[in-house]
């Protein structure tokens, strides 16, 4: 039985413990060092993780990471010595796309699965894709389906003026809503050399955002429906995988039956995925079966009191605009309910005032909502549940929740159920019981440009210096 440190290094660095075949912690550097997308980390990123399994670096057995290197593409792996702390550490170096399977494979509850790997690692082809299957303990690369419309997203983004491609993907995706694509069929090139995108005409770019969406929906879908029959189980991941509505589109279309992503199906993922690979695939170490709050909240346990639902909800229900900490941080970019800013999603002035005032950010960027699980579907129309916010779905009852509601009549839902995180499904349930929905809005507890709190202090900060109502911390109300 092995402790194993699992390493990302570049773009949205982040650590991660997996102790005898379990993953115990894991966090994203940009979490303690406060830099967005911080790819450096430090001995207080490490011992982050490792406190919160009681453990020492002296425990560590081997470390795990991943690289681009051509002798490690595919099923090789190399081992080094890794210098860390006065100890030359065994450290395992598998392909980055082996990394992103093996983080939403081992995390899913499949036997079998097919895994499909996609993002925008630029140079050679073969990084920025990879099909896998796995079967039992072991995952193995199969080929690379030669796709870079991840590659195009990005450079899109860029163009559009949106700002770089790793931080703003998200936005080209939410302004595709507004625009219509082009009725013709467009390759990659023509897309980047077309004058649509240097015009500063807002149509223009809301046409060439919708156009690059459609482009990696089809190819997303067409990858997937080339694999063989020989199981119904998807899992998906790499940065591509956080388009909700590339997911979505997957889920309505495919052949496929039963689905998985990874919360931090991004780069920030594969120090799971690779710690995870080293424990199940090489070390043979027996796969633990996860629950969903196993696998959204892994950040340092803090100690919670039980606050007022009630009287929370009655603040919420006359418009109040919360911050809403408590316990373990969300692995993965969205915020599922402990680093979250909260608001009545009935007011369809909230999401300006928090765009414009709390969040300072594009007037056009959507809200999610939250959504208790046993109602999603009076709500949302969709077939399976979303408890990690990476599915959009079009609502129902848009008249009803209209802050939560973009301009297609889609969200980005999270379904929330008690098991999970009794908490914060209790105050949605009390918001429900005072105002019949259901519903709340909610968005990550952070400023623009900036990673989501992980500390108290860090909350209070926050809420000294934003225009937030008040914020509740581990149950305690400030404001």
């Amino acid at each position: 039985m092995a402790n194993i440190l699992g390493l990302q290094f570049g773009h949205d660095g982040s650590v991660c413990l997996v102790k005898d075949g379990k993953l115990e912690a894991c966090v994203a550097t940009e979490r303690i060092t406060r830099k967005k997308k911080d790819q450096e980390f430090t001995d207080e990123v490490i011992d982050y993780v490792l406190q919160q399994s009681n453990l020492t670096f002296d425990d560590i057995d081997c470390v795990a990471t991943n690289d681009f290197k051509q002798e490690v593409f595919g099923n090789k792996y190399l081992i080094e010595d890794m210098p860390m702390r006065g100890r030359n550490v065994k450290a395992y170096i598998i392909s980055h796309h082996l990394a992103h399977c093996a983080s939403v494979y081992y995390t899913s509850p499949f036997k079998n699965a097919y895994c499909f790997s996609m993002d925008c690692s630029m140079g050679k082809v073969e990084a920025n894709s990879l099909v896998a299957y796995g079967e039992g303990n072991k995952i193995f690369a199969q080929y690379c389906p030669q796709k870079m419309e991840g590659v195009l997203y990005g450079e899109v983004t860029e163009k559009l003026g949106l700002g770089p491609a790793l931080h703003k993907a998200g936005t080209t995706m939410g302004l595709a809503s507004y625009g219509k694509s082009f009725d013709f069929e467009i390759q990659i090139m023509d897309i980047l050399q077309d004058w649509r995108l240097y015009s500063d005409d807002i149509k223009d770019k809301m046409d060439v955002a919708a156009t690059v969406q459609q482009l990696l929906e089809q190819s997303s879908l067409q990858v997937i429906e080339d694999m063989d029959d020989k199981t119904e189980n998807l899992c998906l991941s790499g940065g591509s995988f956080l388009n909700c509505n590339a997911n979505s589109n997957i889920v309505k279309q495919s052949k496929f039956k039963n689905f998985h992503i990874y919360p931090a199906c991004g780069d920030d993922g594969t120090s799971v995925g690779a710690a995870l690979y080293v424990s199940h695939h090489i070390l043979n170490e027996s796969r633990h079966d996860y629950k969903q709050k196993d696998l959204c909240y892994t950040g340092k346990d803090y100690e919670i009191d039980t606050p007022d639902y009630h009287d929370i909800a009655q603040e919420l229900s006359n418009g109040k605009i919360i911050g809403w900490f408590q316990g373990r941080s969300e692995f993965g970019p969205r915020a599922l309910g402990n680093r979250s800013i909260l608001a009545d999603p009935r007011n369809p002035h909230t999401r300006d005032i928090i765009n414009h005032v709390i969040k300072k950010r594009e007037w056009f960027r959507p809200f999610a909502p939250v959504v208790l699980e046993e109602y999603y579907q009076d709500w949302f129309d969709f077939p399976i549940p979303s408890p990690y916010m990476l599915y959009t779905a079009q609502v129902k009852q848009p008249e009803k929740i209209p802050a939560v509601t973009h301009v297609d009549g889609s969200a980005r839902f999270q379904t929330i159920n008690e098991e999970t995180n009794p908490h914060y499904y209790n105050l949605i349930k009390a918001f429900y019981e005072l105002t019949g929905v259901p519903v709340l809005l909610n968005t990550s507890l952070n400023g623009n440009g900036e990673p989501m709190v992980e500390t108290p202090e860090e909350a209070l900060n926050f809420y000294k210096n934003s225009n937030l109502d008040m914020m509740f911390i581990n149950g305690k109300k400030y404001g």
